[in-house]
């Protein structure tokens, strides 16, 4: 790692999907030129490595597992390796538009917004529709809605859910942003603890979310700038084993927090290494 202070680490894992790797961490190198940056990738114990991405950031850490971690732990490592202000937490099928300078536009917000832990952007789908990223916890409501094709009796409920009364343009406050891209105050992130590796896969965002409130910090949507999201949503097949893991998740959320959970400060355990 490089000598002096970075204002953004980010964070990326890679597992298998080796057709998003060069287009994401290409765009990533391009994307904030007025702000000093290192890219934290993690090698889960994949098939080839991850050489042909090391030299396309040139301040690149690498971190190789000798056999493969859950996504919430991948991220706790990240956190661990970073010593920059922020870190960005994404999936590898993001993508940016380097004309749009996200990069720098989400250390400014975070910079203009001291009490914020916690923030995301737009995000846009392969083909230009909105992904609404800031979401409130969801309800039986929202489940019957948006999981039981009911959406249609309840439409003030998922417009509830998906904050659509905020234009995509707007900042906010809200309740949680999808995990695919999470801007974290690294101060925030250890003394939240990082996230639960309880969650196999799914709602571990949502929880890192309700925790850095509870910790007294802001979860804000930052709707300044804007990426794109490749989203393969698996778990949208109500028969297959990544619903069926979104379910045992879910299960385990409202285990850990029920229905309404309350976003009042609490006592929060840090992450193994100082800020």
């Amino acid at each position: 790692m490089s000598e002096g202070p970075i204002d953004i680490d980010l964070g990326v894992i890679f597992t298998h999907e080796r057709e998003f790797m060069t287009p994401l961490i290409s765009s990533l190198a391009r994307s904030g030129d007025a702000v000093s940056k290192r890219l934290i990738l993690v090698d889960n114990a994949s098939e080839g490595g991850v050489a042909e991405w090391s030299h396309l950031v040139p301040n690149t850490h690498v971190l190789r597992n000798s056999r493969r971690l859950g996504y919430a732990e991948n991220l706790n490592l990240i956190l661990e390796a970073s010593t920059a202000r922020y870190v960005l937490l994404l999936n590898t099928d993001m993508l940016f538009d380097p004309s749009e300078q996200a990069l720098t536009k989400l250390v400014r917000f975070m910079d203009e917004h001291p009490d914020c832990g916690v923030s995301g952007c737009r995000l846009y789908h392969r083909d230009g529709s909105y992904a609404f990223p800031a979401r409130r916890f969801q309800t039986l409501a929202t489940i019957a809605a948006r999981r039981l094709g009911m959406a249609r009796f309840l439409g003030e409920t998922v417009e509830q859910y998906l904050y659509q009364q905020h234009a995509p343009t707007e900042s906010f406050e809200c309740d949680w942003l999808s995990g695919c891209l999470l801007m974290t105050r690294r101060e925030a992130a250890v003394q939240v603890g990082g996230f639960d590796c309880g969650f196999a896969k799914y709602f571990e965002d949502v929880d890192f979310c309700l925790r850095t409130a509870r910790a007294g910090w802001k979860v804000m949507m930052n709707g300044g700038t804007f990426a794109w999201h490749w989203e393969q949503r698996a778990s949208k097949n109500l028969l297959s084993r990544d619903a069926w893991v979104h379910a045992r998740s879910y299960s385990r959320w409202l285990a850990k927090w029920g229905f309404s959970p309350d976003t009042g400060v609490a006592t929060l355990s840090p992450l193994r290494r100082a800020a």
